[in-house]
C-alpha cells in the first residue's frame, strides 16, 4: 500500500491493541501482583507472567499507534483543529461519561478492597471531596487512578509535542526524518530506536517514581513521537517489515531477561537510579518493549493492511470499548470472586461476559446514538439520504 493511503494495518493493531488491554484488566484480578480495584482471594504466578507478556507492550504500543495516527491527522487538518479535536475525542469522554459515570463504580471498588463497608454514596461523597491537583503526576489524583489516566496522558502529550510535530511537517523537519529513516533503513538499523526509549527510562525512572508520574509521561511521549516519525517515511515500515521476526526474538529475551532479574535480584536495586543494575534493567526492558512493537507492527503490515467489515466495527468501537470495559469487568468480577470456583473458570467467566457485556452497552446504548456518540468521542453517524433527495 502506498504512502498516504489508509493503512488498514495500523487500525487492526488499535483493535489488536485494545484486546491486549481488556485481557490484561481481566486477568488483573487473579495475578500475585501489586493490588487492584478487586481482588480474588486465589492468585497464580503464571497469571502473572502472562500478564506481564501483555503488559510490556499493549500501553506503548496503544502510545505508538497514536502517534502514527497524528501523522495522518495532521495531514488534514492544521495544528488548531487537530487540538479541538483532541479536545473532543478525548477531554469530552473523560470530563462527562468518564468521570461521572464510568469511574464512579471504581472508586467503590477500591474503598471495597481496602476493607470499607459503608454505601456507594459515602464513598463517592469522600471521594469528590478528596479530588485536588497532583504536581507529582499529570492528572488528578482521585479520578484518574483507573483506566482513564489514558486519556488524560494522551491528551497532554498531544499539546505539550504539537509545536515539534508541526516542525516535523515543515521542509527541514521532513529532511530530519529521512535521515533517521536513512540510519534505520540498514541491517538492523530499526533497532536504533531502542536507544531514546531506554535513554528517557534511565534518565528519568529512578528518580520520579510512581506509577503514571513524568517519568511514565516523558517515556509515552518518546513513543508517541517515535509512532510519528514511522509514518513519515516509508523505509521505517519496510525496516519494520524486514525484521518482524528479529523483533519477536528481542521482545522474548527482553522479557524473559527482564523477568530474571526481577526474581533473581532485590527489587529496590531497580529504583537506585543510575546503579548498574537500573541502568541494565531499564536497557533490557526497553529491548523487549520495542522488540514486541516491531514485530507486532512487522506481522500487521505483512498480513492485516486490508480492509473488511468486522475491522470497520472494531475501529470504530475502540474508544467506547476502552471506556467502559474496565468498569464492566469489575462489575461482573464483584460477584464472580466471591464463587467457590477456581482461578481458570472464574478468569473464562469474567473474560466472556465482560466481553459480551461492553460490546452490548456500546451496541445498544452508543453506536446509532449521535448525542451519545458525542460524548464517547466519536464522530457522528451520518445518515443516510432517500434516493433523489
Amino acid at each position: 500500500m502506498t504512502q498516504g493511503m489508509r493503512r488498514y494495518d495500523i487500525d487492526w493493531l488499535r483493535v489488536i491493541a485494545m484486546g491486549a488491554i481488556f485481557l490484561l484488566h481481566s486477568l488483573h484480578l487473579f495475578d500475585m501482583g501489586t493490588d487492584w480495584h478487586l481482588r480474588n482471594a486465589d492468585q497464580s504466578m503464571l497469571v502473572l507472567i502472562l500478564r506481564g507478556l501483555i503488559d510490556i507492550w499493549a500501553i506503548p504500543l496503544f502510545f505508538v499507534l497514536s502517534g502514527a495516527g497524528a501523522w495522518f491527522a495532521l495531514k488534514r487538518r492544521s495544528g488548531g483543529r487537530f487540538l479541538v479535536e483532541r479536545v473532543k475525542r478525548l477531554l469530552v469522554p473523560l470530563y462527562t461519561v468518564g468521570i461521572f459515570a464510568i469511574a464512579l463504580p471504581q472508586i467503590y471498588f477500591d474503598a471495597f478492597t481496602r476493607g470499607y463497608s459503608g454505601s456507594f454514596g459515602a464513598v463517592i461523597a469522600a471521594d469528590l471531596g478528596s479530588v485536588r491537583f497532583a504536581p507529582e503526576w499529570p492528572g488528578l489524583t482521585s479520578f484518574f487512578s483507573g483506566h482513564l489516566w489514558f486519556l488524560q496522558f494522551l491528551f497532554l502529550i498531544s499539546v505539550v509535542v504539537l509545536p515539534l510535530l508541526l516542525y516535523l511537517r515543515s521542509e527541514s523537519g521532513k529532511r530530519l526524518i529521512s535521515r533517521v529513516a536513512g540510519w534505520c533503513s540498514h541491517r538492523g538499523g530499526i533497532f536504533l530506536l531502542i536507544l531514546p526509549i531506554a535513554a528517557i527510562r534511565i534518565a528519568l525512572m529512578g528518580t520520579i517514581l510512581g506509577q503514571h508520574s513524568w517519568a511514565f509521561f516523558a517515556f509515552y511521549a518518546v513513543l508517541f513521537l517515535t509512532g510519528y516519525f514511522l509514518m513519515g517515511d516509508e523505509r521505517f515500515t519496510e525496516a519494520i517489515r524486514r525484521n518482524t521476526w528479529v523483533g519477536l526474538a528481542l521482545g522474548i529475551v527482553g522479557f524473559g531477561a527482564q523477568g530474571f532479574l526481577i526474581l533473581t535480584q532485590e527489587y529496590r536495586m531497580f529504583n537506585e537510579p543510575f546503579s548498574r543494575m537500573f541502568v541494565l534493567y531499564e536497557i533490557i526492558l526497553s529491548i523487549g518493549i520495542w522488540g514486541f512493537i516491531v514485530f507486532l507492527m512487522g506481522f500487521a503490515k505483512k498480513r492485516l493492511n486490508r480492509p473488511s467489515r468486522l475491522l470497520s466495527y472494531a475501529n470504530e468501537a475502540v474508544l467506547p470499548f476502552y471506556l467502559f470495559h474496565q468498569t464492566v469487568i469489575l462489575g461482573i468480577a464483584w460477584f464472580v470472586i466471591r464463587w467457590n470456583l477456581g482461578i481458570l473458570p472464574k478468569a473464562l467467566i469474567v473474560i466472556v461476559t465482560s466481553f459480551a457485556a461492553t460490546l452490548i452497552l456500546y451496541d445498544a446504548f452508543v453506536k446509532d446514538s449521535n448525542v451519545l456518540r458525542f460524548f464517547f468521542g466519536m464522530r457522528p453517524k451520518r445518515i443516510p439520504q432517500p434516493p433523489g433527495s
